[in-house]
């Protein structure tokens, strides 16, 4: 282990910090934008942040979730990247973390509102839904009309007024105003839908009766999506610069040698099944939620070998952290002890492991009191710190 000047200050630090923040507000900015499972808590992350870098440093989070590490990094004026597979998880993201000017941001909230506020009611919708779109597009013509998947998780009124909205969304020209009302729409979607509304997973509910059209519970989601991004201040000379890549955390985009600091919070293995969680958003993006099962880290938690693989796509990220950090540069991961098949999984030590295999040094760790979430029982969280020699 190495006890140089910075890692001695580090380690007193980390073990004189009280990292439980349980009563800390965790919502402010655009934190919380969208919901997303398993979330950092932006504390801890701004905390890591300050310890292991300084202002103008690149920082990597190789599973970015819906942000929170980019988010603080930009408060700090880092630069960072976030990496995700999911395009969920980067639409989020992305739209977390980029300033809009305010008066363009009114400006389009008003026209986009326009477009949709008055085609509430059926006559109004139905006439607009026969209409030539851009490119040539008619909703009514839409193939998702009669398709199976969307016949079975949504109602015919609903679905149709779905259609109209995303197809809106797509015709929107500047992509920062298309992912917030993108960011939107995915926030009504499980609402709008035969998914039981009494269990975290996306269950099909074949008694449930959808009355609420969703074209005015989208336009107060856009409302309150836009307030939350125009909290950014994109005139902010402290703001960091961020990216968000939607690629594999075992191949990270980044040069050799030139991270200053790896930043993550990794998924707990099978016990939040985040394409599973997201299946709604997923389909409307786009995306084949069973093939984005079976690349993440962690998925097909029902699957015999889901730690295995887990394992083995956590040890190659490990690896790739290993090569892009410059000499010198820290590593930190925060992991609990998840209970996968009745079995508690040490997760911690299998971070241990798998960094030192890599090539990181330990330098100090410590202990959070957990929070007992869905589908695990970890009593607590670690806090790992590594360095590349």
């Amino acid at each position: 282990m190495r006890t140089g000047k910075k890692h001695k200050t580090i380690i007193s630090q980390v073990l004189a910090e009280p990292w439980e923040y349980s009563d800390a507000e965790t919502q402010y900015l655009t934190h919380n934008l969208h919901r997303y499972s398993g979330k950092f808590i932006p504390q801890i992350a701004a905390r890591v942040i300050n310890l292991l870098t300084e202002s103008g440093d690149f920082v990597v989070d190789p599973y970015c979730g819906s942000g929170t590490t980019l988010l603080e990094c930009a408060r700090q004026k880092r630069r960072a990247m976030g990496v995700d597979l999911s395009p969920l998880a980067t639409l989020i993201a992305r739209t977390k973390t980029t300033p809009v000017d305010p008066t363009q941001l009114r400006k389009f909230i008003k026209q986009f509102t326009a477009e949709l506020s008055n085609r509430s009611h059926d006559d109004e919708l139905e006439l607009f839904s026969t209409k030539k779109m851009g490119d040539g597009i008619f909703p009514e013509a839409d193939p998702r009309h009669s398709d199976s998947w969307y016949c079975k998780w949504f109602q015919p009124q609903i679905l149709r007024d779905l259609i109209v909205i995303d197809l809106l969304i797509n015709q929107v020209p500047e992509e920062k105003f298309r992912n917030i009302a993108r960011v939107a729409f995915s926030d009504i979607l499980r609402r709008s839908s035969n998914a039981h509304a009494g269990y975290p997973n996306v269950m099909f509910d074949k008694t449930a009766l959808r009355t609420i059209r969703p074209i005015k519970p989208f336009l107060k989601a856009l409302s309150r999506v836009s307030e939350m991004v125009e909290t950014l201040d994109a005139n902010d000379p402290s703001w960091g610069e961020i990216s968000v890549i939607q690629a594999n955390a075992t191949s990270i985009p980044v040069d050799n040698d030139s991270v200053d600091a790896v930043i993550s919070h990794p998924p707990y293995i099978g016990s939040i099944p985040y394409a599973e969680y997201g299946l709604l958003s997923l389909k409307w993006l786009g995306a084949d939620p069973k093939q984005l099962d079976s690349e993440l880290t962690g998925g097909r938690r029902q699957s015999r070998d889901v730690v295995a693989r887990f394992e083995d796509g956590y040890g190659k990220m490990l690896q790739e952290s290993f090569r892009i950090l410059r000499k010198g540069g820290y590593a930190f991961l925060m992991v609990g002890n998840p209970v996968v098949k009745s079995e508690l999984i040490d997760l911690a030590q299998m971070t241990r492991s798998l960094a030192s295999n890599a090539g990181l040094e330990l330098i100090v760790s410590t202990e959070r009191k957990g929070v007992n979430r869905r589908a695990n029982k970890m009593g607590s969280e670690h806090l790992l710190f590594f360095v590349k020699p």
